[in-house]
């Protein structure tokens, strides 16, 4: 029965041990609000995730590149610290030709509500 106690203890302080190695092992690495004091910027500015931790966006990815330094690289600089170059033609994105005529007022047949009101005089109930 002796033997027995031992190897039921054995077994559990080996299934512990495994249980924690596989949870620490496995465990993600978080963001930390340090790294937010220290850049003065909002964890959304690194990650993908708003409130932090997980996939890092650009901005994160050449931040931790760069040795983590005080300030977090802008848009622009981080794509072209991670190899991307990015060439705007900005005729692309302006009406040059023609003029946008202005909104015209909404005009109503009806005065709001009157469809409905109607419809309630009329509803005699359940």
């Amino acid at each position: 029965m002796r033997i027995m106690k031992k190897k039921i203890l054995i077994y559990l302080i080996t299934g512990i041990v495994l249980v924690g190695c596989v949870f620490f092992l496995t465990q993600q690495t978080q963001a930390l609000p340090e790294y937010s004091a220290q850049t003065g910027e909002p964890c959304a500015s690194c990650h993908i995730s708003p409130s932090g931790g997980g996939a890092r966006a650009p901005r994160g990815q050449a931040w931790v590149g760069g040795g983590r330094p005080a300030t977090v690289p802008g848009l622009l600089d981080s794509l072209e610290l991670l190899g991307v170059h990015l060439t705007v033609d900005e005729a692309t994105f302006k009406n040059l030709s023609n003029e946008v005529s202005p909104a015209q007022p909404l005009h109503l047949d009806a005065s709001p509500g009157e469809e409905i009101r109607d419809w309630l005089e009329d509803y005699d109930g359940n």
